[in-house]
């Protein structure tokens, strides 16, 4: 991954809503690999983060997890690479 793929994309960009499930650093590493893989695309993020995985029907075991329209897309830390590939389906 190159340091400008995390640069903030535009204002005018589109916007794709997320919620983020879990706790700790690995809620913070996924959280850091959405917004490097949104910015390499030219996307804006709008994440809502959840710390009450047992709220939202996921066992913590599966966190951190990303839901869009409040289905499970992908669950654990998946590489930049492999998110930037599936947020390119949302655009």
């Amino acid at each position: 991954m190159n340091v400008t793929a995390c640069a903030t994309p535009p204002t005018d960009a589109p916007v794709v809503c997320l919620t983020l499930v879990g706790i700790g650093e690995s809620l913070l590493r996924m959280e850091k690999r959405l917004s490097c893989a949104a910015a390499g695309l030219g996307i804006r993020l709008k994440v809502e983060i959840c710390k009450d995985a047992d709220a939202m029907g996921i066992s913590y075991s599966q966190t951190p997890a990303v839901l869009h329209d409040g289905k499970v897309i992908f669950s654990g830390l998946h590489r930049t690479e492999e998110i930037e590939a599936w947020l390119k389906n949302l655009i």
